[in-house]
């Protein structure tokens, strides 16, 4: 074992007071100050015990602040009591020395408080996003995305339709196997020939653009692309543009061209068709250019895919406003840039059957359910990814998530701010695995406890709710929970905490709901293990860190602080293993 060295400043009189219970090296012996003739209480009331850490940092105390010294463990931590009920306990393998010297002496930093963590968290500012680099068009058009690329579609033929009122007209070469028909602003587009462009551009109160399915013989129907060329078409019955092929659609938006598309608050029913959203296609769609795109949805969804929605690297602003969700896609969701703004009624972005997966790009949204959510119906193929890109949260309603999949969410070299409002509402919920690596994450939730009638129980809010194992690397995190009964971190599984920076907060007080009381807690997982290059702080209403399990800390530093005197800061109901760092746990300010 490391033999605790002391170092020996100034005052002989104040080290012959201290020395034997710094030095030892077994777990005998202990030093309280209460019981030491103090033969010079001035230089004792001016001299302050200084902590020398392997990680570089240096903090101090006032020697009148310590109420004794203990040690622990086998011999390997150095318990020091405060006067204020803090513990300040050092793995001998962490402290480099010790040494006491007169406070007015000293530059240093003195140990950090609740209120720290508070502050810590109020002025957390989002760093400035990174993009991961969107992969190179494929060459082989056997590749399976080869058709999500515009750069290798080949166009032979170009329409373009102009909306003047309630009237539509084309131009441009109509080849024999390409159908056009109208009903006033109403367009209706029926072909099976390839490589065709369409443009739309002009106004109108009263029209809308549709690709029919021919006589339902989708092998006629050939991926195309469709040009949003300056247009603004409202249909007060049902979608702007209505895509009833499930061929993949190309939408290009040129620069400077700044397009709007408003469906109606009542859609008239077409027998045969799905007609979910303002923009709505059976199938695939893969949004390319720096154009900007306005979408408003009266009566459905804002954008809408029975398959997949794509935003390639390039693509310029995406406005949605929705009375359901902003956009809504079947298979999975996919982007590597733009920026894209929803306010919805309903969820931001859901995917109803597949993963939602974030690179690039600016992603913001408020609306009342979920901000991100993967997926309704089969939990084997659902995941949230933000690998990259920024993606920015406001949720209102009960149970509102700000992220929420049935399956793992992974987040690494992302920057994720969110803020939930409504009752047991979270901000990560994930029915598998969470991760965050090398990211920014800032969580706040307000919500109180909500019974949850088909689970038979009560539904608390959290920050972070892993229904399985949490793990953290790499990140600077902050937490902030102030509902009644809510929670930082609540984890089924084990969470593992390393090499970040994790500021919490847990502000609010138990909830007494009926026969049930819900208990607030800041960490309350199965077990907490902190590691090497870890500054953990945390600020408690009630309780800090609560385990089932076992708590280990093997680095860094942990202040684990309950603001309530009749609160434990730390209830461990497993073993405490303590093989390096400091965990600091208590009352505080």
């Amino acid at each position: 074992m490391k033999r605790l060295h002391i170092v020996i400043a100034s005052f002989l009189v104040v080290t012959s007071m201290l020395c034997v219970a710094c030095t030892q090296d077994d777990d005998t012996g202990s030093y309280d100050k209460s019981s030491a003739e103090k033969k010079d209480s001035t230089i004792v009331d001016s001299t302050a015990i200084i902590f020398y850490q392997n990680d570089g940092i240096v903090r101090y105390i006032r020697y009148a602040e310590v109420d004794s010294v203990r040690p622990s463990g086998n011999g390997t931590i150095r318990a020091f009591y405060f006067n204020d009920k803090r513990v300040a306990c050092y793995s001998i393998n962490f402290l480099d020395s010790v040494s006491f010297n007169r406070s007015s002496a000293i530059t240093i930093s003195a140990f950090p408080k609740a209120s720290d963590y508070i502050s810590a968290i109020d002025s957390a500012t989002a760093p400035a996003h990174t993009n991961v680099t969107e992969p190179s068009a494929p060459s082989d058009d056997n590749a399976e995305d080869y058709s999500d690329y515009i750069e290798n579609f080949n166009v032979k033929n170009t329409i373009t339709f102009t909306w003047s009122g309630n009237n539509v007209t084309w131009s441009g070469t109509v080849p024999s196997d390409v159908s056009i028909t109208k009903d006033n602003g109403h367009v209706t587009v029926e072909s099976s020939k390839g490589k065709m462009r369409y443009r739309l551009q002009g106004t109108t109160e009263d029209g809308s653009f549709k690709i029919a399915n021919m006589n339902n013989a989708e092998s006629d129907n050939k991926k195309f692309i469709l040009e949003l060329y300056g247009v603004d078409i409202t249909n007060p019955n049902g979608p702007a543009i209505n895509i009833q092929s499930s061929k993949t659609v190309l939408i290009n938006m040129p620069k400077d061209k700044v397009n709007s598309l408003k469906d109606g608050s009542t859609y008239t029913q077409v027998d045969g068709e799905s007609r979910k959203g303002t923009f709505f296609s059976e199938g695939q769609l893969v949004f390319s250019g720096p154009g900007t795109l306005n979408v408003t949805s009266l009566g459905g969804h804002g954008i809408c895919s029975d398959d997949y929605v794509r935003l390639r690297y390039n693509v310029g602003e995406i406005n949605i406003t929705a009375v359901k969700d902003g956009i809504n896609t079947k298979d999975y969701f996919l982007m590597y840039g733009g920026t894209v703004k929803i306010n919805s009624s309903g969820d931001g972005i859901g995917v109803r059957r597949g993963g939602f997966e974030l690179y690039g790009g600016s992603v913001d949204i408020t609306c009342v359910d979920d901000g991100i959510v993967s997926d309704y119906i089969n939990p084997d193929t659902a995941f949230v990814k933000i690998g990259g890109g920024r993606l920015n949260i406001t949720t209102t309603g009960p149970k509102g998530h700000a992220v929420t999949t049935t399956g793992r969410l992974m987040v690494s070299k992302g920057t994720v701010t969110a803020s939930t409002q409504g009752a047991a509402s979270k901000g990560f919920n994930a029915g598998g695995d969470i991760s965050v690596a090398d990211s920014y994450v800032y969580l706040s939730t307000e919500g109180n406890p909500q019974y949850d009638e088909e689970e038979n129980d009560w539904s608390s809010a959290a920050c972070i709710r892993a229904k399985s194992a949490l793990a953290i690397s790499g990140s600077d995190i902050f937490l902030l929970s102030s509902g009644q009964g809510s929670k930082c971190v609540n984890a089924a599984a084990g969470v593992n905490i390393g090499t970040s920076n994790v500021a919490m907060a847990a502000k609010g007080t138990d909830y007494a709901g009926g026969d049930n009381n819900v208990r607030s807690r800041a960490v309350d997982a199965a077990s907490l293990k902190v590691g090497i290059g870890t500054n953990l702080g945390i600020s408690a209403a009630k309780v800090a860190i609560s385990t089932e399990g076992n708590l280990d800390i093997t680095g860094g530093n942990t202040f684990a602080y309950t603001l309530s005197d009749d609160s434990k800061a730390v209830i461990v109901k497993g073993s405490i293993s303590q093989t390096g760092g400091l965990l600091m746990s208590g009352l505080s300010e």
